[in-house]
């Protein structure tokens, strides 16, 4: 009866080591696992970071090429509407932008000189 008594208290205790090492070994592996599952989010957010910057750089430049066909369509437009002392005028009243008038007109205006006197 000892051996029968000694058999289970054997087949519990390698049941209970067994399960305990079962236990411990699917539980590294799930750590494993999310481990690669962080990893695997991190590397797709990371792309979605960059496909995001790419694209806005895109759109950034589409917007500074339309600035740019803007202003040449205005300088062109300003070339052929406006008359000499027209743009003078302009000038005069808006002192303050004489930078977009200037790139309007296609010339430098000093700003030492009197914009009223024809040239």
């Amino acid at each position: 009866m000892d051996d029968i008594l000694n058999m289970v208290m054997a087949g519990v205790i390698g049941l209970v080591v067994g399960g305990l090492f079962m236990y411990f070994a699917t539980k590294n592996k799930s750590s494993k696992q999310s481990v690669k599952d962080v990893e695997e989010k991190l590397e797709n957010y990371q792309q979605e970071v960059e496909g995001h910057f790419a694209k806005t750089a895109d759109l950034i430049d589409n917007l500074t090429d339309s600035y740019k066909e803007v202003f040449e369509h205005l300088s062109e437009s300003a070339e052929k509407l406006l008359t000499e002392e027209q743009i003078q005028n302009q000038l005069v009243n808006r002192r303050s932008r004489e930078v977009t008038i200037k790139y309007l007109k296609g010339s430098e205006v000093d700003e030492t000189e009197d914009p009223t006197d024809p040239v």
